[in-house]
C-alpha cells in the first residue's frame, strides 16, 4: 500500500465517517486508523501548519490517468492543469449531502471573490453512471453554479481515480428498476494546478471556515 494510500485511509475516519471507514476495513491489514483529533496532527504535513476543516497531504505524484465523460466532452486530467480544483464526488438523486456540499461550494465561490482571492475550479464526479448521464449532470450542476463541471464514468473508469484518493462508494440498487440510495465518501479535494492531491476537506463543510484555509493552502503558510 502507498503511504499517500495509507494516509488517506488513516485521514478516512475524520473526512467520510462511515464511508472511508469501510474502505479502510476492507483494505486494511494494519491496527485501527487513528482518532481524527490525532490525525489532524499526524497527517498536517509541517509542524504547526494546521487547519480546522482541511488536511495537508502534499502528494508528490500527480493523479492516475482517467477519461470520464463531461457534460461538454471527455474529461480527464488535463481539466486540472494551470487551475486549482475542488473535486467532489457524489450523485444527482443524493437527497442530502450532494446538494448541502455543493451549496457550500457556491457560497465558497462568492466569499473568496468577496475576499479578492480567485477561487478554485469545482468538479463534481458521479458515483452513479447507471442514472446519470452528462445532460442530467449538467442541467444538476448549473442549478448552484454556472462554471461547476461535472462528469461521470462507469466503474472501471472511475477506479483509478476513486483508488488514488481513497474514495469509497456503493450502489445500493436491486436491479428492478426501482429507486435506490448510493453511499459515498463526503469529503472534497484540493487539486493543485498539476494535477497533484493538495489537501482534503472534513465533512461536514462550512464556506466560512474553507474560505479562511483556501487561501492559505494555496499559499503554502498558515
Amino acid at each position: 500500500m502507498s503511504e499517500l494510500r495509507r494516509r488517506l485511509l488513516v485521514a478516512g475516519v475524520s473526512l467520510s465517517l462511515l464511508g472511508t471507514y469501510l474502505v479502510w476495513r476492507t483494505v486494511s491489514r494494519g491496527p485501527a486508523p487513528a482518532a481524527p483529533a490525532e490525525v489532524a496532527g499526524a497527517i498536517g504535513g509541517s509542524p504547526g501548519l494546521t487547519f480546522k476543516s482541511a488536511t495537508l497531504l502534499n502528494d508528490d505524484r500527480p493523479l492516475p490517468d482517467f477519461v470520464l465523460e463531461g457534460t461538454q466532452g471527455k474529461v480527464g486530467n488535463a481539466v486540472f492543469s494551470g487551475n486549482w480544483t475542488l473535486v467532489f464526488f457524489g450523485y444527482t438523486y443524493c437527497p442530502d449531502v450532494c446538494p448541502t456540499s455543493l451549496t457550500t461550494l457556491a457560497q465558497l465561490k462568492s466569499q473568496l471573490q468577496a475576499q479578492g482571492v480567485a477561487p478554485p475550479k469545482v468538479l463534481f464526479i458521479s458515483v452513479d453512471g447507471q442514472r446519470d448521464r452528462p445532460d442530467r449532470l449538467a442541467e444538476f450542476v448549473r442549478f448552484f453554479d454556472a462554471d461547476f463541471q461535472a462528469a461521470v464514468g462507469s466503474d472501471e473508469a472511475l477506479r483509478p481515480l476513486a483508488r488514488h484518493l481513497g474514495v469509497f462508494y456503493q450502489r445500493h440498487d436491486k436491479g428492478d428498476g426501482s429507486p435506490y440510495s448510493v453511499d459515498h465518501s463526503s469529503a472534497i479535494y484540493l487539486v493543485d494546478p498539476q494535477g497533484r492531491l493538495k489537501a482534503v476537506f472534513a465533512w461536514p463543510h462550512d464556506a466560512a471556515t474553507m474560505a479562511a484555509e483556501y487561501p492559505k493552502i494555496i499559499a503554502g503558510s498558515a
